[in-house]
Formats: structure tokens, sequence, C-alpha cells
């Protein structure tokens, strides 16, 4: 292959007697050159969202969520549980119990999730951070709080300076409904507000109310010990995945175990479904660049009818007088592909650094959680488009070499 490979990059390097072949090689390059761009930035750009909005949902979501496997509620107090508790590198724990209810404001009403939660789930959370308007304050002596997501509190109306409680509707969970009396079926609470968080995520601005464990036992119908997860905080520098199956372990197959992209294993799938098809569409694209290669080659090997002669009579076989054109076209494409993910790299990596392209106008600046898309360059990517883009050139140039090696 030495040989091949020595007249092919001699023929990519010297010049060719009709312009017409250099100007096409070089529209080939540079196509490939694009193409490899815009996958490059592509899927940084989906990195960049999913690193950005998987922050976001870490500010509510445990390093680790026990929950059942088959099954809603659990005992909350028994020995496994306590165990963990004692783990070295477990920071704080806290039961939670999470239900759908009906919402009341006023004349406004809509479904929520009631996510009530132990006396240790504030400081596990920093919730203080969240708060855009009063305290996370659940109970005050005998008096029962609420706090409320900030697009739930904008689609109620409700504010902490109204004086009304809201008032919830929740199904028992081991009621049956009476026709003579349906509201038997149902348990009602008022609670008042006091906060609204907002985690700048609509979906979970949209979704929680926080009260008490004990409130919401109380509003389903649960006894003191049931909860629905129990959420784990780890010490920093814990190793998360070494710790989720120790955890697994000890409590066996009827718990799982999530870390925090489980917890949200649907919207990472779905990101990536979305990633993937951006991919296999701009490939496309691409192919039609790398096809011009097959126009430069067949034209290169007519205008080289008279080399080709000389080295079958110096000996060369057609696989050998094949292989020349076929890295000949392959090194093309090569080096569109070598540009084209260093302008993309380097373009991700001034994106990253200083903002260049905004996500909107002027006026809409601060409305996202980001003024600028976010990109995050991953060599994963890198390595899987190379090898695409390099696959594509060679079978492309294979094309008008096959002649060759047939030919006698």
């Amino acid at each position: 292959m030495k040989f091949p490979f020595y007249i092919a990059l001699r023929y990519l390097f010297s010049p060719k007697k009709h312009s017409a072949i250099n100007i096409i090689s070089l529209i080939c390059a540079i196509g490939v050159c694009v193409g490899t761009l815009a996958l490059v930035c592509i899927l940084s750009v989906y990195n960049g969202f999913q690193e950005l909005i998987g922050g976001t949902f870490s500010q509510l979501d445990p390093d680790l969520r026990i929950s059942l496997v088959e099954g809603k509620t659990f005992d909350c107090q028994q020995p496994a549980l306590a165990e963990i508790r004692q783990f070295a590198v477990v920071d704080n724990t806290s039961a939670v119990l999470e239900e759908n209810a009906v919402v009341k404001c006023g004349e406004r009403q809509t479904w929520l999730t009631v996510k009530g939660v132990d006396n240790n789930y504030k400081d596990m959370m920093v919730t203080n951070r969240l708060m855009k308007d009063g305290r996370f304050v659940l109970q005050d002596g005998e008096r029962q709080f609420g706090v409320l997501g900030l697009t739930l509190a904008i689609k109620l109306d409700a504010s902490l300076y109204v004086p009304n409680p809201l008032e919830l509707y929740a199904p028992l969970h081991d009621a049956k409904i009476e026709i003579s009396n349906p509201e038997s079926a149902f348990n009602q609470e008022n609670i008042f507000m006091a906060g609204i968080y907002s985690a700048e995520q609509e979906e979970v601005d949209g979704k929680y109310m926080f009260v008490t464990l004990a409130e919401a036992q109380k509003l389903f119908g649960y006894t003191p010990n049931d909860c629905s997860a129990f959420e784990v905080k780890l010490k920093q520098g814990t190793d998360i995945e070494a710790t989720k199956n120790a955890i697994a372990e000890k409590l066996g197959n009827h718990f799982k175990v999530e870390d925090k992209k489980e917890q949200h294993q649907e919207f990472y799938r779905m990101l990536k479904v979305e990633k993937w098809i951006s991919f296999l569409i701009l490939t496309f694209i691409l192919l039609i660049a790398v096809f011009n290669v097959t126009g430069s080659l067949s034209m290169l090997i007519i205008e080289k009818k008279n080399d080709i002669n000389t080295l079958r009579n110096l000996g060369a076989t057609n696989s050998t007088v094949g292989n020349i054109f076929l890295l000949e076209g392959w090194f093309v494409t090569a080096i569109g592909a070598v540009l084209g993910v260093l302008i993309g790299v380097t373009l991700c990596l001034v994106q990253q650094q200083w903002g260049i392209i905004a996500l909107g106008t002027e006026e809409e600046a601060g409305m996202f959680l980001t003024n600028a898309y976010p990109v995050k360059v991953q060599v994963y990517d890198i390595l899987v488009i190379l090898f695409t883009v390099l696959l594509l050139g060679l079978l492309v140039a294979w094309i008008p070499t096959r002649i060759l090696r047939t030919s006698k």
C-alpha cells in the first residue's frame, strides 16, 4: 500500500493539466468541509442544551432517588433506609410523598403534583436559592403552609398578599366512590401560601406544590410512615455510580435507585433522538457534497490515462492502480473533513467563551436561561463525525475506481 499512497499524494499536490479538475477537487473539499463543520456545530449545540437544562433540573433533583419498582408507597422507617442514612458518603436524606391533586384559588383551578417533604428537605436542596417571593416555610406551629411554583402561581393568579388559602382536593387512595355521596371519596384541605419558587424551567415550575410530609399523608389518606420516594444527597466528591450500586444491593430487587439523569430519562432520550436524527439529515446532505468526488476522480482518471498504461507496463496490477485513485479521492474527503472539524471546534469554543451568537434579540435578553446558544464539544461526537465522513469518502471514491480493477 506504500506505493499507491506515494503516487496518490503526488497526484493530489501536483498541478493538473486542466484547471477544471483543480477547481472541482477544491469545490469537493470545501463542500465536505462545510458539511462537517455543520455536523460539529449542530451536535455541540444539542450537547450544550442538554447540559444547560440538565443543570436546571438538578436544582430540585436529589443525587439519588429511591422508589419502588412496582407499587406506590413504602415504609420510610424500615431498617434498610435507616442504614443508608448512616453511610459515610450520605450528607442528608428526605422521605417524600408525591400525588396529583386539584388546586383551586378563587375561581381558577388546575391540576398539580403535591410533594410532601420532611424537615430535612429544606437543608438538603438549599431551597432558598429558588425562592422568588416569600420563604420556604411549610409549617409554623399548627398552621400548614405550601410553596407554589411560579408558573402555577401565574396560572392561578395566586399571591402571597391575598389572605385567602388555596383549596386542595385529592382522591383518597383506598376509597370507593359512593353514588349517593361521591364527595366522600375525596379529601379537601386549605393551605396558605408561604412562598413562590422558580427553577427557571416551566415544566418544573408548573408542576409542584411543596407541603409537609404529614400534610400530604393526611390529604391523600396515607399512614404516617408512608412515602413514595426516599431522596438522598451525597457529599461532594462522592462516586455516585458506586454509591448507587451499593444502595441498590442493600435494598434488593423491589427498589430502584436513580441518579439525576435517570430521574429524567424520557427527556434525555428525546433530546438524544433529536440529536441523532439531525445528524442523519445533515449526513445525507453531506453525502451529496461527497458524491462530487466521483466526478473529480473520473476526470482525473481520464487525464492520467497514459500514466495508467505506463504503470501497468511497469508491472502494476489493476488493484494497485485502483488503490492509487481510491486514495486520491479519499484524500480530498479527508482534507475537507479535518478542516471542517478544526473550524467547527474553533467556532464552538469561541461561542462557548464569548457567546457571539445570541439566542434571541436584545429586547428578549433575560427571557431565556441563557442569552447565547450553549455549546459543548464532545470527543465522542468528533470521532463519530470523522468516521462517518471518511467512510462516505471511501465508499464514494470506490465507485469510479472499480472500473480500473476489472479492466484489462
